[in-house]
């Protein structure tokens, strides 16, 4: 079975790379909690904001599976 390996972009050659993706992140967490947020208040009506609750959710799944993929490679690195 053949197994596609993509070329892994370093942050050494492309800095502003990884602070693009930190900055993407750390907009999506803000964005979520900034919904969590209003949502608690009662600003936000979840139930009639259906579209607005499905991107926050999409966001929501996303950064969390970031953060998993985070904590494994860094497990495995013997990272603490």
């Amino acid at each position: 079975m053949a197994t596609l390996h993509m070329p892994r972009l370093s942050t050494q050659e492309h800095p502003h790379l990884e602070a693009a993706a930190h900055a993407f992140w750390a907009a999506c967490g803000g964005i979520v909690i900034l919904f969590i947020f209003f949502a608690a208040l009662g600003a936000i009506d979840p139930s009639e904001a259906v579209e607005v609750t499905a991107v926050v959710l999409v966001l929501a799944v996303l950064w969390s599976a970031h953060a998993w993929r985070d904590l494994w490679r860094d497990e495995r690195r013997g990272a603490r």
